[in-house]
Formats: structure tokens, C-alpha cells, sequence
């Protein structure tokens, strides 16, 4: 095995071509490791972006389920609003058989939650970070909304078991229940647009409308007549598939 031994170096200008070779290789690995790490934090960016992007989509695609029973929410609203009207001193109330509820969509956030606790998130463009939070931001508002609606009308569910009179106390407890659920139904309404057009801005758009599963929600309850007996209501939203808007069966 032969062993080529260094050169010794006979002048400075032979050790500077020496150094010269050392230098340029070094700066050619360096350049080629912060290439190849670019490259990779491009990679990773640019598949967290898809994902967030893909997590957005699919919450759009359920505010537009949401939002194609609003205009049922807002019929119970008013067929309550005249109940308590009605309702005079002494006058027993003319109790609703069926009150239902709002449907309900979760939205998620865990795409978006995981690309920011790894740092993903921070590779990402900065003209798209701040957007995406801002959305993500107004879709918690719409969670929220959901959650304080639900229990408004939990409330408002008390009239079906409700008998005789509404005394002075009744009455406002269920008029605050009733504009409480008002003031939901209109913060839902008003996050849809604002997420929509954010999502636009990002040039997001959103999927057809979806449903989801049966015992995850129930989408038409509050769209089936307020004269359904409980027990007709039940046994209608415990089949499978949910009676078309505007046709409750």
C-alpha cells in the first residue's frame, strides 16, 4: 500500500494555493449543507402549509352546513318570541312540543396547533402566518359562539315541559335565554363571512358543505315543525339521513 506523503511547501506562494484549496472546500461543503437544509425546511414548510390549508377548508365546508339551517334557527327564534308574547298574566302558556337546537360543527384546529408547536409553523411565509392565525383566530370565535348558543337554548328547551302561567320571573328568564340565542345566531353568521372572506384573501376555497356523522350532530332538529311531538322528533332524527331543509317529514 503506497502512502503518498504531503509535499513540503517551498514557498508562500505554494501555501497560499494550499489554503486557498482548503478554504474553497470548506466553503463548498458549507454551502452545499445550508443548500440541502434549505431545500428540507422548504419540504416541510411547504407540507404543513398543505395541511393547515386542507384543515381550513374542511372547517369552511362546515360553517357552510351551519349556515344552511340558519334561516330554521331564526324561524324558531320568532315562533318562540311570539309564545312569550302571548303569554299574559294567568294565562297558562301554549307549550311548544318540540324546541330542538342548532346544529353543531366543531371546528379543529389541531393541524394548525401542531405546526406551531414544532416550529413549522415559523418556516412558513410571513405574509402567510399572520393571515392563518387571523383565521384560525375567528373560527375559535365561532366555537365559542356555538358553545354559549347551546346552552341558550337549553334554556329555551324549558318551555317544552314548562305548565301553566309565566310569572313575572319566567318570562324575563326566558326572554334573556331568547335574546341571548339572537345575539349567537348572529356572532355565528358574522364569523362564517369574516372566515370566508379571509380564506378568499389566502386564496382558500372552501369544499361543498358536509354533514357529519349521525350521533356527532344532529344538523335539522331545529328545522322540524315546533308542533312535532318529542317523541316523533326522536324517532325522526334517530334514522339515518336528516329531513331536508324546508321538508321536514
Amino acid at each position: 500500500m503506497d502512502i503518498h506523503k504531503s509535499k513540503p511547501v517551498h514557498s508562500l506562494r505554494e501555501f497560499l494555493s494550499e489554503i486557498t484549496v482548503v478554504v474553497c472546500g470548506i466553503l463548498i461543503a458549507l454551502a452545499l449543507e445550508e443548500g440541502l437544509r434549505v431545500a428540507h425546511d422548504h419540504s416541510i414548510a411547504r407540507e404543513a402549509l398543505e395541511t393547515v390549508r386542507e384543515e381550513i377548508r374542511q372547517n369552511l365546508s362546515y360553517m357552510g352546513g351551519r349556515l344552511a339551517t340558519q334561516a330554521c334557527v331564526e324561524r324558531r327564534l320568532d315562533e318562540i318570541g311570539d309564545i312569550l308574547a302571548a303569554s299574559d298574566e294567568g294565562t297558562p302558556l301554549r307549550t311548544p312540543n318540540w324546541v330542538g337546537q342548532p346544529s353543531v360543527w366543531y371546528l379543529t384546529d389541531q393541524r394548525w396547533l401542531a405546526a406551531t408547536a414544532s416550529g413549522r409553523a415559523s418556516l412558513l411565509p410571513p405574509g402567510e402566518q399572520g393571515p392563518l392565525s387571523g383565521v384560525y383566530g375567528v373560527m375559535t370565535r365561532f366555537n365559542d359562539a356555538e358553545r354559549q348558543e347551546q346552552a341558550a337554548w337549553a334554556q329555551l328547551r324549558g318551555l317544552e315541559s314548562w305548565h301553566g302561567p309565566l310569572g313575572p320571573v319566567a318570562r324575563v328568564h326566558f326572554l334573556e335565554a331568547l335574546q341571548h340565542s339572537r345575539l349567537e345566531l348572529w356572532e355565528t353568521r358574522v364569523t362564517i363571512e369574516v372566515a370566508r372572506l379571509r380564506a378568499k384573501e389566502l386564496g382558500i376555497v372552501e369544499d361543498a358543505p358536509k354533514t357529519m356523522g349521525n350521533g356527532y350532530s344532529i344538523p335539522h332538529a331545529v328545522c322540524l315543525p315546533i308542533d312535532t311531538p318529542r317523541a316523533k322528533a326522536l324517532e325522526i332524527l334517530s334514522k339515518d339521513g336528516s329531513p331536508q331543509l324546508g321538508q321536514p317529514k
